[in-house]
């Protein structure tokens, strides 16, 4: 049974859950129990094993009953029990042994019981007993052979007070407990005595371990399994420092060290690689001689031992690397277990790179080491403890670094220093090595080590944010013909990560490590510079992509553009605090698209509403795209009210700079917004003027823009056949266009048209068409619309099945849009969902959320259909005065009536 976990933590989680009533308290004696060897006892006995098992079972319950032990937990083939007396204890286990050795087994096997004994005095929790004492009497009995018993220095105190003998087996490392532990095998009339040497850390040579491994299960797995291998003779761990190599490293070193030697050399401190030799010869026992080289010495003392030798943190000191090589040819049974921030670059060297921590297990690790620090985090510390971990890359040691300053700050307040940017000198445990004191200290230890060339290479890098490309590191860096070679080292020393997926290369640095670099280069003076021509690189991939993102390589160009959108922050922020205005506002322009089909619509109306504001000599035709742009923002959020000063600023410069199909665009708009104010002759007229400005201009674009909005007015005034002769218009000149995102918004409104004209299966065909299209281009907001209709359409149709689905996904996109009138018509939808499942209470919550997130705006004719019907359902189903409180109930709640963990997915599959 697994008691890893009983640590500090889980007793202080243990200490608010109720009390098993049934244990007793106090100082008690804990006895372990299991087969040795199980697994292959159950391969020998296939399905009489279970006969074996259950007598095995009867056995040991009949000795512990009549000694008064109480089970408190069994799992397989072990047992753990409890006594009040250690006495009692002891002659139990001592009865179950003779009676295990005296049963007529079946084909005359063995079952071989190893049984461990510890007196403390554990803390008793809701399911058994946690601790440190439970956890010591678990490892004193894996320490044991089958047929003997195992006491603590503790329990053969107690029984020698009784009279009761023991043999004296010396001082032995457990796994996992600090201090090394006396251990004795309990005497009496018919046992055994004679055994092999203990499953103990005998000859090993480890630290003691202050917590235990969070994570890393799959890692822990992997090195073993390595270290299994016959052919395998040298691991070496790689990855960023504070990673926690070093500690995994222990755990498969501590895990080793029950079978055979393990020797430990700490290189951390050596600082010549000539030294590392004797380092080793120092650990093993190996006698130097002036007769003979070190290395044949060390092998002498190591041949025919199977030792696993442990070298850690071995980065700096390469040139041995080629001693550790000599060391595995004279001695063939040899295993070496190496940690370094760099590969040794041997032959046969399996090499396991070690990410950072995933963020679970990372927050894990944050509240043990809190809890050891005797501060026990609440439930509502833990988004802050995850923002934490994000902020630290999720790196084992700098989550201890910070964690310590929990005695002094709050969760909230040290995500506040971190964003002050006092993560890299906050400073650790004094016990800790002094280049792991601080994460500026960890840094500078693999930095230091670097060539000037490969300093240069990482700072420069240390400018992008959220990872470049190979072209771009290269471009901004100016290297030249030892790029690769640069870069190859700075990877393979951890400071820069790459990614390769589908040929293309994208590079990375940790944030602590980007944030590192940042301050040095300011301090050095050239981080001006390099943030001059950062900018001026993703200015002109802006450019580039405006004319890409209308094409059909629009959905790589997307995804393309996603990757780089910190870098692209980066580069407006420069533009606007450096006096570059036009240039900014002008590479958001150019991604008008990209904003929209990525839903990133919030944050370009920050960008450009940024921009304007400090428009006061830009060129006229870059303010008439901002506005344009910041407009078609607006309206992706129905902010009408923000979007038609916008459209008509846009338009009178359009006007002035004789931009014909830039005008017709805008006239089209806002004769749109007409409709939508319900002023349909003003739409009529603006909406005309559009097409026909559109045509004098001959953009296949325009003509489709306009064709589009004058299918809207038809649809107003119930003209469907010619509303439904435009849009096929518009959309057959779409299919000419490669332009999928344009493809998509036809079909989406040929199959708002058919759906009004009552053709449910030709609606149906467009709206899933411009669902799949946008679904696989990522364009969200045609990803949402298209799934809403198909939502109204199920439910309309009485088929409730996908209705939940759909509009929990298109929910989900207008909540990370921020549109509350998209939002309401959502909850509309889920509205006649609730009726038409009964559920009359929620529906009308839901009714009344829908009209808080409303406002003004009146109901539009998405929502008409599903309000007719649904709305006359619940009248009889509920009172009027009771629907009232529940709509008033709903209005107060908003999106809060949705589960949140559905509404703030963020994506629809």
């Amino acid at each position: 049974m697994d008691v890893s976990h009983s640590d500090s933590y889980t007793r202080a989680v243990a200490s608010l859950r109720p009390r098993r009533a049934d244990l007793p308290e106090g100082t008690v004696t804990l006895l372990f129990t299991d087969i040795e060897g199980s697994t292959q006892l159950l391969h020998r006995l296939g399905a009489r094993y279970t006969e074996v098992q259950d007598t095995h079972r009867r056995l040991l319950r009949d000795a512990f009953t009549r000694y008064g032990g109480d089970e408190v937990d069994t799992q397989g083939d072990a047992f753990m029990v409890v006594f009040r007396s250690t006495s009692a204890a002891a002659a139990a286990a001592a009865e179950a042994q003779l009676a295990l050795a005296s049963e007529s087994w079946p084909d005359r096997i063995r079952v071989p019981v190893r049984m461990g004994l510890h007196t403390g005095e554990p803390e008793l929790g809701a399911e058994g007993y946690v601790g440190i004492d439970v956890v010591r009497a678990s490892r004193i009995c894996g320490a044991a052979h089958g047929g003997q018993i195992l006491l603590s220095q503790t329990t053969r105190d107690l029984l020698a007070e009784a009279g009761l003998r023991s043999i004296d087996l010396g001082q032995h490392r457990l796994k996992d407990i600090t201090e090394p532990e006396r251990l004795y095998q309990l005497v009496a009339g018919g046992l055994e005595e004679s055994f092999p040497p203990l499953r103990t850390l005998g000859g090993a040579t480890l630290p003691a371990l202050h917590h235990r491994l969070v994570g890393r299960r799959n890692d822990l797995a992997e090195i073993e399994a390595l270290l299994a291998q016959p052919d395998v003779r040298l691991v070496t761990i790689t990855g960023p420092g504070g990673a926690g190599k070093s500690r995994l490293a222990l755990e498969a070193a501590a895990s080793a060290g029950l079978s055979r030697p393990v020797h430990l050399v700490g290189l951390a401190p050596v600082s010549d690689s000539s030294f590392v030799l004797a380092e080793i010869a120092r650990a093993v026992g190996a006698r130097e001689s002036p007769a003979r080289p070190l290395t044949e010495s060390i092998a002498d003392t190591l041949r025919g031992t199977r030792t696993l030798l442990f070298l850690d943190n071995l980065e700096h000191l390469a040139p041995a690397a080629l001693e550790i090589a000599k060391l595995l040819d004279l001695v063939p049974d040899l295993e070496v277990l190496t940690t370094s921030r760099v590969p040794l670059r041997l032959s046969g060297e399996h090499v396991l790179p070690l990410a950072p921590l995933a963020v679970d297990d990372a927050a894990t690790l944050f509240v043990e080491l809190a809890a050891a620090r005797g501060v026990v985090l609440r439930n509502d510390a833990l988004t802050s403890v995850r923002e934490i971990c994000r902020r630290l890359d999720c790196l084992p040691l700098a989550i201890e670094l910070v964690a310590a300053r929990l005695v002094v700050l709050p969760p909230a307040r040290i995500l506040q220093a971190l964003d002050e940017g006092l993560a890299l000198d906050m400073e650790g445990p004094i016990d800790l090595p002094e280049r792991q004191r601080t994460l500026r200290a960890t840094i500078a230890w693999s930095y230091g080590l670097l060539t000037n060339g490969q300093q240069e290479l990482h700072d420069a890098l240390g400018v992008f944010a959220g990872g470049c490309t190979l072209d771009d590191a290269r471009a901004i860096a100016r290297a030249g013909r030892g790029f690769l070679a640069d870069l190859e080292s700075l990877v393979a020393w951890s400071l820069v990560r790459s990614d390769v997926a589908d040929g293309d290369v994208r590079l990375s640095m940790l944030e602590t490590v980007r944030e590192d670099a940042m301050a040095r280069l300011a301090a050095e003076g050239s981080l001006d510079e390099l943030r001059k021509r950062h900018a001026d690189r993703f200015l002109e991939l802006a450019s580039f992509a405006e004319t890409e993102l209308s094409g059909p390589s629009q959905a790589e160009w997307l995804d393309r553009l996603e990757s780089e959108l910190d870098n692209f922050r980066l580069a407006f922020d420069w533009c606007f605090t450096s006096g570059r205005v036009e240039d900014g506002l002008r590479a958001l322009s150019s991604l008008s698209r990209f904003w929209r089909a990525h839903g990133h619509v919030s944050e370009a109306r920050r960008w450009l509403s940024l921009g304007l504001a400090l428009a006061d000599d830009v060129a006229p035709d870059v303010r008439a795209d901002a506005l344009w742009t910041a407009g078609r923002q607006a309206a992706a959020q129905s902010d009408l009210s923000a979007e038609v000063p916008l459209l008509e600023a846009a338009l009178e410069l359009f006007l002035e700079l004789g931009r014909t199909r830039d005008r017709a665009f805008a006239l089209a708009q806002l004769g749109w917004i007409s409709l939508q104010q319900g002023d349909s002759e003003r739409a009529r007229e603006v909406c005309e003027d559009a097409l026909v400005v559109a045509r004098a201009s001959g953009d296949a674009r325009a003509i489709s823009s306009a064709l589009i909005h004058v299918a809207d007015v038809f649809s107003a005034h119930e003209d469907h056949e010619h509303a439904l002769a435009a849009l096929e218009d518009a959309l057959a000149i779409r299919r000419t266009l490669e332009d999928p995102l344009l493809v998509a918004d036809s079909t989406y409104n040929l199959g708002i048209s058919a759906f009004e004209n009552g053709e449910i299966e030709r609606a149906r065909e467009a709206f899933e068409e411009s669902f799949a299209i946008a679904h696989e281009l990522g364009d969200v907001l045609h990803t949402a619309a298209a799934g809403f209709m198909l939502a109204e359409l199920d439910l309309l149709a009485g088929d409730v099945e996908q209705v939940e689905k759909r509009i929990m996904g298109s929910l989900a996109i207008y909540t990370e849009v921020e549109s509350n009138r998209d939002r309401a018509e959502c909850l509309v939808v889920l509205a006649g969902l609730a009726v038409a499942r009964g559920s009359f209470e929620d529906a009308a919550r839901l009714f009344g959320a829908a009209e808080a997130l409303r406002g003004a705006s009146p109901v539009n004719r998405f929502e008409r259909p599903v309000i007719d019907r649904f709305e006359r359902t619940l009248e009889t189903a509920l009172p009027e005065a009771e629907r009232e409180k529940l709509r008033a109930e709903g209005a107060r709640l908003g999106t809060e009536v949705v589960p949140r963990d559905v509404v703030l997915a963020g994506t629809y599959e």
